[in-house]
């Protein structure tokens, strides 16, 4: 059985110093001190982007449903109370009531004071909550919350689908500032794409939402680099002028290119 909420309460008090390490972590000798931290295995996280308000192509679908193919294919399914980043940095622009989505063996092992089984139609109605408040999903395996929740034992079965936001994410916040070895722990899905279209303005916003920095503004319009970007998708969400394009595969590609690096939550014969 996981940790109970006194005990998670003790390793969230730790917090603060997420910060710290993420800054620092570009500065030797801290950036070897912290690489086994982020090393393949231990934290990997990927980015979805699943808010239907992301302008794409109409012949495409959204990864939201890649997503929820995901959820169904899992072999266990536990919804926590509450966002972990939201409720430790007090945010105030985002409902702090819209927590992790856990799956795999790990999740059935979860302690029920910080949390609930859920059924499958629970958490895709939790994915649509989420969706329609433009918060991207990020679906990795975290050391960190593995560790706090009391399942670091099986860490394999343990996969975490998270809905936070730029100003609270535990990944995203401070990432600017942070080594390489956090930023290459944030893989981008091969079959997500994102351009800018002529409509740009060169306004800045997106400029400004990226939370790795890689849009530039050049010549009076914003450019991405296509090495930094991790396809989250926000600045296509921000723009006022929809001048950001995001293109996807067919759905099952998206899925299939999931089930590849989470493949050990999902059921027998799933």
């Amino acid at each position: 059985m996981g940790y109970p909420r006194q005990i998670v309460n003790v390793f969230l008090s730790l917090w603060p110093f997420t910060h710290v390490v993420k800054k620092i972590s570009a500065y030797t000798p801290f950036r070897q001190l912290f690489a086994p931290l982020v090393r393949d295995g231990i934290f990997d996280v990927t980015f979805v982007p699943v808010s239907e308000d992301i302008p794409a192509q109409q012949s495409t679908a959204l990864p939201r449903q890649a997503i929820a193919e995901l959820i169904k294919a899992s072999s266990h399914h536990f919804i926590h109370n509450g966002c972990i980043c939201r409720n430790q940095e007090g945010c105030v622009n985002y409902p702090r009531d819209i927590g992790c989505i856990f799956l795999g063996e790990a999740a059935s092992r979860l302690h029920p004071s910080i949390g609930h089984r859920a059924s499958v139609e629970e958490c895709l109605e939790h994915l649509e909550k989420a969706s329609e408040l433009g918060l991207p999903g990020m679906i990795g395996r975290i050391w960190f919350d593995a560790t706090t929740l009391g399942v670091m034992s099986d860490f394999r079965n343990f996969l975490v689908v998270c809905f936070c936001c730029d100003c609270c994410c535990l990944v995203r916040a401070d990432i600017r500032e942070a080594g390489k070895g956090f930023k290459d722990a944030i893989k981008k899905l091969d079959t997500v794409s994102i351009k800018v279209t002529d409509a740009c303005v060169g306004c800045g916003t997106c400029e400004r939402t990226c939370f790795v920095g890689a849009v530039k503004m050049s010549g009076g319009r914003s450019h991405i680099d296509p090495e930094l970007c991790k396809g989250c998708g926000r600045c296509a969400l921000v723009c006022p002028n929809q001048a950001i394009q995001v293109d996807f595969d067919t759905e099952s590609a998206i899925f299939r290119e999931l089930l590849d690096r989470v493949s050990p939550v999902i059921k027998p014969g799933g």
